[in-house]
């Protein structure tokens, strides 16, 4: 990405105060005057797999912009629930917004961040001004419990540190397979091994987390979309990259929300792939703030 001389590479980094704990979070201040953007990531990874695209909000033209860590990931603690549900997740990330007493945003969901997004937006629609789902997965009831089964299963740790090669094989399949659990031709993604510097992040986040990375999965596999994304009342924008294995998910999610946007394709998270992602964020956010 070509960036003008001073402007901020990273995020600034801090923590709210919740009734569990603390939550991590990032965040950068932009130019712009329009509402504060609130970025959720995808798991098992936390808010510094979003920072690129923070960053390039704020460059572009966007206010403030305010990345969590999921709780339960990254450095974020976890919901008190044994088994927490979508809905439980999306109340924590409310009354983080009020520990920073933040009134309303226009939210952009990764994935898990995604299915988080709506159930936030279903509960609280005056919290919300535009929603971006980016990502989301479908799941018949016949894949559902296979993927409850065998998609995320607990990291615990030994004396062997088994969890630590189990953490790595976890982030280098999913970049070969989907659902990386099948590790056969007719499930390769074709795109080549992930490379060693990502590998080693998300590695790292996934450890970091790793007695609770599996339990924001659950809700999601848990998520019936044919049933919640008619509930939307806000303007919603649906995205995938080309490269996205969920993108059939979100062209039939598009099906069920009334008028929605929806914008197929792009270079995923290559420096060029966020500028445009952030550049589609931006005009879509920015209508929101005219009406």
């Amino acid at each position: 990405m070509n960036e003008p001389s001073g402007i901020r590479r990273e995020c600034e980094r801090a923590f709210a105060r919740i009734a569990e704990g603390l939550v991590h979070y990032r965040h950068v201040h932009g130019n712009g005057a329009s509402r504060p953007t609130l970025m959720m990531h995808a798991s098992p990874a936390s808010s510094r797999s979003v920072e690129p695209l923070a960053l390039a909000v704020a460059q572009i033209g966007g206010g403030r912009v305010i990345a969590p860590d999921t709780p339960g990931n990254g450095d974020s603690v976890p919901l008190r629930q044994a088994d927490p549900e979508l809905l439980d997740y999306a109340d924590a990330i409310v009354r983080t917004l009020d520990a920073l007493a933040i009134e309303r945003v226009d939210l952009y969901g990764f994935h898990t961040g995604a299915h988080i997004g709506i159930e936030l937006a279903i509960a609280h629609p005056d919290r919300i001004g535009r929603l971006a789902l980016d990502g989301l997965l479908w799941l018949e009831e016949s894949e559902r419990a296979e993927f409850l089964t065998h998609y995320a299963p607990p990291l615990v740790p030994d004396a062997w540190g088994t969890q630590i090669f189990q953490a790595l094989q976890f982030i280098r399949d999913q970049s070969w397979f989907f659902p990386h659990f099948k590790r056969d031709p007719a499930h390769n993604l074709g795109g080549g091994a992930m490379p060693p510097e990502l590998l080693h992040t998300l590695t790292v986040d996934l450890l970091k987390a790793a007695p609770s990375y599996h339990l924001a999965y659950r809700a999601v596999f848990r998520h019936r979309l044919a049933e919640r994304l008619p509930k939307l009342t806000v303007p919603v924008l649906l995205m995938a990259d080309d490269g996205d294995p969920t993108r059939e998910s979100v062209r039939r999610a598009a099906t069920l929300v009334v008028d929605a946007r929806t914008a197929i394709g792009g270079e995923g998270w290559s420096p060029e792939g966020v500028r445009r992602k952030a550049s589609r964020l931006l005009e879509f956010f920015g209508q929101a703030a005219e009406r």
